[in-house]
């Protein structure tokens, strides 16, 4: 060790020693490390299997130097001996070719208000993060007083184990997050991020999102201690819904979106591929007299919504309407012939005098109603020839002037 090396290390505020590659041998340790075992009455161990509790024999030291060489590890945690007493201590590793140096952090009385002090403190509270502490061996959470905020309890009714924070959790994401922290464990992972739902005190669910990073390993290897957040993301959650709904519902209607009943389509089109059922695809066109172009587009809307709402409550439930231009509407109806959905279709064009009531309260009128028909698979094999064969049939019929046409 040179000259200007020794001095520094010697002079560091941490405590630190170093320990020969080769042997475990401990060459040197600072005057901080000394100080500590002179509170004990007594001195450092020469080696390190000496001087840790988990190291049975020396071999446990080529291990771990090897570990620390490849670039494995660089932080573990330790018991120490310390005279007669055995002090658990975090080690912050680093190989300098023939020697490794270590600096330590006692971790016996690690406590998260520490953690809370001052400015993280105040982030903690003004936030929707909560810190917890997990140790994989006694499986002892320790949670934060931000975390008994977010959940609405007290600080003493948090979590203090895996299975109480698995009670908290969303039984439909509980397997998500176990498989994925285990995974974290079993791996020797740094980091992970996951997203679920846990439950507060009143009962009501939130989404957080926690992120977990190995804070300190075993001297074998192993992760000892986990440290992360989880943070309040529930009202991103209900913007990422409110988002999906207006790409998958029609906002004016209430029906799918074109887009969204492909999807559909496409299944229902398989099955009746592979089940060798009948299907048919119904375009209904809602102003075929082209009456509600004159209206006001208030108006018109009012016209739209109240068809589309009159149509689907005739359908049946196995039955998909969406809404794929301003005045049409296209319907599948699965395991169906062209004469059952000309019976449907009929009492659709056909309303009882109440509901023709109802349809002119809303400035709609059947009579504007024009329906096209195209079946699987006479009138085409996808979803896209048999929707251009529907509504082939329902220009035939505006131009005719009939209600319902089969291509």
């Amino acid at each position: 060790m040179n000259t200007p090396f020794k001095l520094a290390f010697k002079r560091m505020p941490t405590p630190a020693f170093i320990i020969e590659s080769s042997t475990g041998k401990l060459l040197s340790y600072n005057r901080n490390f000394e100080a500590f075992f002179e509170k004990f009455n007594a001195t450092p161990a020469t080696t390190w299997d000496t001087l840790c509790e988990d190291a049975a024999t020396s071999a446990n030291w080529q291990v771990l130097n090897e570990t620390i060489r490849t670039g494995k590890i660089d932080r573990c945690e330790s018991l120490i001996r310390v005279g007669d007493k055995l002090i658990n201590m975090q080690l912050e590793l680093q190989h300098l070719g023939e020697s490794v140096l270590a600096c330590v952090y006692e971790t016996d009385h690690m406590d998260l208000s520490a953690a809370e002090n001052t400015l993280l403190k105040f982030a903690l509270t003004e936030s929707s993060a909560g810190l917890w502490i997990w140790e994989t061996d006694s499986d002892l959470v320790s949670c934060s007083k931000s975390i008994a905020i977010l959940l609405g309890c007290s600080p003493e009714q948090t979590p203090r184990s895996t299975p109480e924070w698995h009670a908290r959790v969303h039984p439909d994401d509980v397997k998500k997050l176990d498989t994925l922290v285990n995974e974290h464990v079993t791996h020797n992972q740094d980091y992970y991020e996951v997203e679920y739902r846990i439950r507060k005190d009143d009962l009501t669910y939130l989404w957080v999102k926690e992120r977990g990073r190995t804070y300190t390993k075993n001297a074998d290897g192993h992760i000892k201690k986990i440290i992360g957040f989880v943070v309040d993301i529930s009202h991103q959650k209900a913007l990422e819904e409110h988002l999906r709904n207006q790409a998958t519902f029609d906002e004016l209607t209430g029906l799918l979106t074109r887009g969204a009943a492909l999807t559909h389509f496409k299944k229902q089109l398989g099955l009746a591929k592979r089940q060798y059922t009948p299907l048919t695809m119904a375009k209904i066109h809602l102003d075929a007299n082209s009456r509600l172009l004159a209206l006001p587009m208030e108006e018109r809307n009012i016209a739209i919504q109240t068809s589309a709402r009159y149509i689907y409550k005739k359908i049946r439930e196995a039955d998909v309407l969406a809404r794929v231009e301003d005045d049409k509407l296209l319907l599948l109806l699965p395991n169906t012939s062209v004469r059952d959905a000309k019976t449907l279709l009929n009492h659709i064009i056909n309303p009882t005098n109440d509901e023709q009531k109802l349809l002119k309260e809303g400035n709609s009128d059947s009579v504007d109603f024009c329906i096209g028909i195209a079946t699987f698979p006479e009138d085409g094999e996808s979803i896209e020839e048999l929707a251009l064969s529907a509504n082939q049939a329902v220009e035939e019929g505006q131009a005719k002037q009939q209600k319902i046409v089969v291509n």
